[in-house]
């Protein structure tokens, strides 16, 4: 007999024939990095021994102008207003640029497009452009005129923008001459850098290159970032070129390639063969185990930067009672998950937003594993005996992940029978920016705190309009996140906040999962790679030693 959760999870994954393997293989990796001192709570990922290499070298060294790089998914297209995904991010983040951006190692706001600004009462925005930017291609210098067309396409209803929430607070956008542009907001706005930042809606492109290629434009994306994009071959590759003409200068490489590989365990063997000098993101924490104990690469990672949620759809009927989102939260284990399957690249977490934030509250309710108080709060919600539900993911060759067995087994205890539907990705995102889901996941990466709460939160932003997919409508919160926007004094923010997060904790429409941590391992020669709080790469100062 088994005793522990974990290990009764083992079993049933055992009985199943599902992922045993590969479940039997993660414990021994986990083994292998010295997992077990680690406490089931979630310690940091950065707690984690590592011996790969973080060697330099002195003296004159013979320099690559390529990097090759392994991109775990097929992206969809690279517009702006549209792109989704961190795949597609950091393809576009390579390409575009925004009127601000973040600086890779505080993740503070930077200047970009904008060399500097000021605002009045955080209500009146006015940038001051940089002059001299160049367009990719043969489009000429980017001015204000450029920025007003990017941003009112956004706000355009006809453009479908999931984004067009983030400037719901735009009021006018003006350009007083060709190196300003003076915005306007209906409300103030302390957090307003961040929607104008490179990131999705804060990207500037071009009128003239989007009405060439029409609705071929996500393909034939045009920016005025470090690189330009040479050529896309679905399921294959993608070629970034060395664009001479970017403002900060030349980057340092010619050209960056990305490789489609969507398996880490190919992932593992390009790397090792050296058919690739960096990994991209590897989520297998067995693999992770294995590089992090080779000399031969570094393990460079972004530690704890965005929350995994599971999203209740609330007008599925069970889910629209708060007393089943609580039991569900209470049947499971999540430390015990995450020290079993990911303990490198997941953390504990109990709120939406990750701990770095500085208005991340830890005054929230707490939900440990308790099966008798699921069962009672089932009981009291009148589900006695539970009920099924589906839960909605991404098909991969390996089936349902060894954590999502492990919840499945959780959850069957306290009478929850769920089971798993697998669709293609570009299915997946469509399904869950619909709504069309009972149960799905979501990790949304943000460095301003109101993508995350006014995206998934406000009722301006439910599903299809924006990312608020479990449709969560509560005016007291509304009010709180909006006050707390408009707050220009950091304290009386920060207690606005923390009250949302209170009540949105309790009322439970999305449950934190884990806090995650990407990783990228790379051969030691790849010097330079900072990854963002978005899990964005920029090649600008990478350099990769022959």
């Amino acid at each position: 007999m088994f005793g522990s959760p974990v290990e009764m999870g083992a079993e049933s994954l055992r009985r199943t024939g599902q992922g045993a393997g590969r479940f039997m293989l993660m414990l021994l990796a986990v083994a292998v990095v010295g997992c077990s001192s680690q406490p089931a709570t979630g310690s940091s990922p950065s707690s984690v021994s590592f011996t790969g290499a973080t060697a330099s070298s002195g003296g004159a060294v013979a320099m690559k102008d390529e990097v090759v790089v392994r991109l775990w998914d097929n992206p969809q297209g690279f517009d702006p207003a549209t792109l989704f995904r961190i795949e597609t991010e950091n393809v576009a983040f390579n390409i575009y640029s925004g009127l601000t951006t973040y600086d890779a190692k505080t993740g503070g706001i930077a200047p970009d497009l904008a060399e500097s600004w000021e605002n009045t009462d955080a209500q009146t925005w006015t940038f001051h452009l940089r002059h001299g930017v160049k367009w990719q291609g043969d489009y000429g210098e980017m001015t204000s005129a450029d920025v007003l067309y990017s941003y009112n396409r956004v706000l355009d209803p006809a453009t479908a923008s999931p984004y067009r929430g983030e400037f719901a607070s735009v009021q006018s956008i003006a350009a007083p001459d060709d190196y300003t542009v003076v915005i306007g907001l209906k409300a103030p706005d302390a957090n307003f850098l961040h929607q104008v930042a490179s990131y999705h809606q804060g990207q500037v492109l071009k009128k003239e290159a989007v009405e060439k290629y029409a609705d071929q434009y996500q393909l034939n994306p045009v920016g005025t970032g470090p690189f330009m994009l040479d050529h896309f071959t679905q399921n294959s590759e993608i070629v970034l070129n060395r664009f001479d003409g970017y403002f900060r200068g030349p980057a340092q490489l010619k050209r960056v390639t990305y490789r489609i590989i969507k398996d880490d365990g190919t992932a593992e063997v390009a790397l090792k063969n050296h058919e690739v000098d960096l990994s991209g993101t590897i989520s297998d924490n067995g693999i992770l185990a294995r590089l992090g104990q080779d000399a031969r690469f570094t393990m460079n990672k972004a530690v704890g930067y965005a929350v995994n949620l599971t999203m209740f759809n609330m007008e599925f009927e069970p889910f629209s009672k708060p007393q089943v989102r609580q039991a569900f939260a209470h049947a499971i284990d999540r430390d015990a998950i995450i020290k079993a399957t990911a303990p490198i690249t997941q953390s504990h977490a109990d709120n939406m937003l990750p701990d770095w934030m500085d208005v991340a509250s830890k005054d929230v309710p707490v939900y440990q594993f308790d099966p008798a108080r699921a069962r009672t709060l089932l009981a009291e919600a009148g589900y006695p005996n539970g009920f099924n539900l589906k839960l909605t993911g991404i098909a991969t060759a390996g089936g349902a992940s060894e954590g999502d067995l492990l919840r499945q087994d959780y959850l069957s205890k306290v009478g929850i029978k769920m089971d798993f539907e697998f669709v293609e990705t570009a299915v997946y995102n469509q399904r869950r920016t619909s709504g069309d889901f009972q149960l799905a996941g979501r990790l949304l990466p943000a460095v301003n705190p109101d993508t995350i709460l006014f995206g998934y939160l406000h009722p301006a932003n439910t599903a299809p309009k924006g990312f608020n997919s479990a449709r969560y409508n509560n005016p007291t919160v509304t009010g709180l996140l909006e006050s707390a926007r408009a707050e220009t004094n950091d304290a009386r923010r920060k207690e606005l906040y923390a009250s949302a997060e209170r009540m949105v904790m309790t009322d439970l429409p999305y449950l934190p999962t884990a806090q995650s941590s990407t990783y990228w391992p790379g051969w030691a020669a790849v010097k330079g790679v900072e990854i963002n709080k978005l899990a964005d790469v920029s090649f600008w100062a990478v350099t990769v030693e022959a």
